[in-house]
């Protein structure tokens, strides 16, 4: 008999994705030996009511298909062994009717990219009342919209933005929506894959400060998928770690951070301590003797926003500026690797635009290679060039 406080349970749970080119190869979805090819293989853990799991591992090892798995979004085709059950109730089984239900009542899903959840030609407020309205017919229209309101202002989102568009939100106010409409149904479990992959650091920590706050207000379990270690071990209080398919351990933050027992887990920590002793050496090793090749001297660039001439004359206001870089100085040595840091809208992409004429005129002026180009026309350098995103 299942036990009755155990939310979710994941017992030896396989999984191999249909493989269109073995099918025509042997007549199966197997491999040419006979054998499927399991993205999860014999996977065991538990979840209770309030408990935060955090799911580690590099890409491909299977956490997202996990994540797919829990909520039957795996596609036509896939082989599942094993058992998976939601207080008791096993959800392979469940009925077309049933799995609707399911999804937004039972369990809630965070994706890693809000616009893939969002319908841009939507007001934020329509998502609401729509996805009420297919699980809560018997509410009326007044009734879902204060609930709705409700779970926005729990995500500190307030109710004026109600019928703004995705388009008109940040990437962290989206994902705040994505939040509260993973919430509105008030589901028993939260499923998180990546929530804050494409955030910047101090954004992240407002989503998931929120987050694990309204899981633990509504004593929702959380699962939450993830490459970040050390992210999912301040946010969690137990850590799965996944490798090539398999769960090779599992166990409370604490004890898994200072005594790792399986060599992945060991060598997942040992590449964070590498990164921090690894910087330290660089730092230590920067000759300042040399000459730097690249100089950036007080570079600015402010962009006016655009309005109504004549609507800001008569109103009498003044031409609004936004300081895009302002006053950037810096110097970059032969075989230094320097990096530019801060969160979004900070002028980061801007100021490595500068000596590369991406981004117009600018004051002030840069040199390369010892060689100073003019303060407004710069040249588009053949010398230099860029990875874009």
């Amino acid at each position: 008999m299942p036990n009755e406080s155990i939310l979710l349970t994941v017992e030896n749970l396989k999984v191999a994705y249909p493989n269109p080119g073995a099918r025509q190869a042997s007549g199966s979805g197997d491999r040419h030996d006979g054998g499927p090819v399991w993205a999860l293989d014999d996977i065991c853990l538990t979840l209770r009511p309030g408990q935060r799991l955090g799911l580690v591992g590099e890409s491909g090892c299977g956490k997202s298909t996990l994540g797919k798995a829990i909520l039957r979004l795996l596609p036509k085709g896939s082989r599942v062994e094993g058992h998976l059950l939601l207080e008791g109730q096993p959800i392979l089984d469940l009925s077309p009717g049933q799995l609707r239900r399911f999804r937004g009542e039972a369990v809630g899903l965070v994706f890693q990219d809000p616009m893939t959840r969002l319908n841009p030609l939507m007001t934020i407020g329509r998502h609401c009342l729509e996805t009420l309205q297919a699980h809560r017919p018997q509410m009326s229209k007044q009734q879902a919209k204060e609930r709705a309101i409700e779970t926005l202002a729990a995500v500190k989102i307030p109710a004026d933005r109600w019928n703004q568009y995705p388009h008109e939100f940040s990437g962290g106010m989206r994902q705040r929506v994505a939040i509260a409409l993973a919430l509105l149904l008030n589901p028993k479990l939260i499923v998180a894959d990546e929530p804050t992959t494409s955030l910047d650091v101090t954004v992240s920590a407002q989503i998931l400060d929120e987050l694990t706050r309204l899981c633990a207000e509504r004593d929702m379990g959380l699962l939450m998928i993830s490459h970040d270690l050390a992210l999912v071990g301040e946010y969690c209080d137990r850590i799965a770690v996944m490798y090539q398919g398999k769960l090779v351990e599992l166990d409370r933050t604490e004890q898994l951070l200072s005594q790792p027992q399986h060599p992945y887990t060991q060598s997942l920590l040992n590449s964070a301590l590498h990164l921090q002793r690894s910087a330290v050496d660089k730092a230590d090793r920067i000759d300042g003797a040399k000459a730097p090749i690249l100089r950036l001297e007080a570079v600015k660039q402010h962009f006016s926003l655009s309005s109504n001439p004549l609507e800001r004359l008569l109103s009498g206001q003044a031409e609004t500026l936004i300081k895009a870089v302002d006053g950037i100085s810096f110097d970059l040595l032969p075989g230094e690797t320097l990096g530019l840091v801060g969160e979004s809208g900070c002028g980061k992409a801007r100021s490595p635009g500068q000596f590369c004429n991406c981004c117009g005129p600018r004051r002030a002026g840069w040199s390369f290679w010892a060689k100073t180009w003019p303060v407004f026309l710069g040249p588009q350098c053949s010398d230099s060039g860029v990875i874009y995103k």
